[in-house]
């Protein structure tokens, strides 16, 4: 009977460590903060497995508490804070394991109200360089650390580790889907989108490739379709078809696939960079030399209505594209990112990325944006514009997670998510695109 005891313990004692060695505190959030005037809005992305936010300020001047604030389950608030104050801010996500670190503290000065309207020169050159740099240059950071995060589960093939490469996975579809507001210059001409992030793709085929003595390099899969490459097929491996893939699961074949497949989205992500960086290929002068011996944008309003075009068409593909597409089909193999069950994120980052190019901010950076100028000749409008991306994002948020499920239990949040982004891609239509010869 003792021979029989000591391995049922062993076994039990197995299988308790590795329940525990699941069980894993939430990764820290990213905190994004845009100011307008005295209101601030702060917002962050949605972290895997945390059940609450806490948000943390001390003053600016001598790093005494100001505050901190337990957020529940959102990831946004707004506040009016007195013009001219200053904090340091950081949040921190929490679950019944534990608590993240908080993030890297940044630093928040709240402007004045300011009447004066900016030049539309120095409107699009603050866009060209503090929105559409900056978000691709994130992108290629995070696509690094991506790639570092799947040679490490390579070494060690854990669902720790598989658990972090999933997480860096979905960190650096925050910039990408941002960026969707702006698919215009080297990332149309030089093939990049459908490179890094072609949609829907086929298992069957990745599962070929797996299976078959196709040589899985950087140099082999760089050559492959866009829909046999790039950040869902990177997904599907990782997540798997219902997402609840194991380590334990992962093939050499496929981790072999992970690590080229990265591999070309960072070399790719780069290249987005190189190509709009002063020092290479330059397309910001090309941008923010509009009207001033530009080519490509013979006027500024050529180039306004770029910004404005690139507004619309993100606002149009995911009212009609990724909100509607699936909910009037009823069919969850229209659904970008339903492997990682990031659909929801996804889509309020494409909003947080019009919001971006509508207020010439990114992050922490901030610049003159469309707002000011619209705000110069027509505050009412300016107003209406920020009200109903905000009334967008609130209710995508809205839809139950996972969105798959929700095309199909929960149709009147997904049509009510839908109503709203319509409802923002008609302002933008017909209320601020006649406005762009006028600003």
């Amino acid at each position: 009977m003792k021979k029989r005891i000591k391995p049922m313990l062993i076994g039990v004692a197995t299988s308790i460590f590795a329940a525990a060695s699941h069980a894993e505190p939430p990764e820290a959030p990213k905190l994004y903060i845009s100011t307008n005037g005295p209101q601030v809005s702060f917002y962050w992305d949605e972290v895997s497995k945390a059940d609450n936010y806490i948000l943390i300020a001390s003053n600016l001047d001598d790093g005494s508490p100001f505050g901190q604030f337990d957020l529940g389950a959102g990831t946004r608030l707004n506040a009016p804070l007195p013009e001219g104050s200053g904090f340091f801010v950081s949040i921190r996500a929490e679950n019944a394991d534990g608590n993240s670190n908080f993030s890297i503290p940044h630093s928040l000065v709240v402007p004045s109200i300011s009447t004066a309207a900016p030049s539309i020169e120095q409107v699009i050159q603050n866009y060209a360089r503090n929105v559409i740099l900056n978000t691709y240059s994130d992108l290629a950071e995070q696509t690094k650390i991506l790639r570092a995060a799947i040679i490490e589960l390579q070494f060690e093939k854990t669902d720790k580790n598989l658990y972090k490469a999933q997480n860096a996975w979905r960190n650096a579809r925050l910039p990408w889907e941002q960026s969707e507001a702006f698919v215009f210059g080297p990332v149309d001409t030089n093939e990049l989108d459908p490179a890094l992030d072609s949609w829907p793709i086929n298992a069957t085929d990745i599962q070929n490739i797996v299976k078959s003595d196709t040589p899985l390099t950087t140099k082999a899969v760089s050559t492959f379709d866009p829909t046999l490459k790039g950040f869902h097929v990177i997904e599907y491996l990782l997540f798997g078809s219902n997402s609840n893939k194991a380590a334990s699961e992962l093939t050499d074949r496929e981790l072999a696939y992970l690590i080229a497949a990265a591999s070309v989205l960072s070399n790719d992500a780069q290249a987005l960079v190189d190509a709009w960086n002063p020092n290479d290929g330059n397309y910001l002068s090309v941008f923010s030399q509009a009207g001033a011996g530009s080519t490509a944008y013979p006027s500024q309003t050529a180039a306004l209505q770029e910004m404005l075009i690139g507004m619309i068409g993100i606002a149009d593909e995911v009212a009609n594209g990724k909100l509607g597409r699936p909910l009037t089909q009823q069919d969850a193999n229209f659904i970008e990112s339903r492997f990682s069950a990031n659909s929801r994120s996804d889509f309020m980052n494409n909003i947080r990325g019009l919001l971006n190019v509508y207020t010439g901010n990114y992050m922490l950076s901030e610049g003159p944006g469309l707002d000011a100028l619209v705000k110069s000749v027509n505050p009412a409008l300016d107003e209406a514009i920020r009200d109903q991306i905000e009334k967008s994002i609130a209710a995508i948020y809205a839809i139950p997670q996972p969105f798959s499920e929700s095309i199909i239990n929960n149709r009147a949040q997904v049509q009510a998510a839908v109503d709203e982004v319509k409802a923002l891609l008609s302002i933008l239509i017909d209320k601020l695109l006649p406005l762009v010869p006028a600003v």
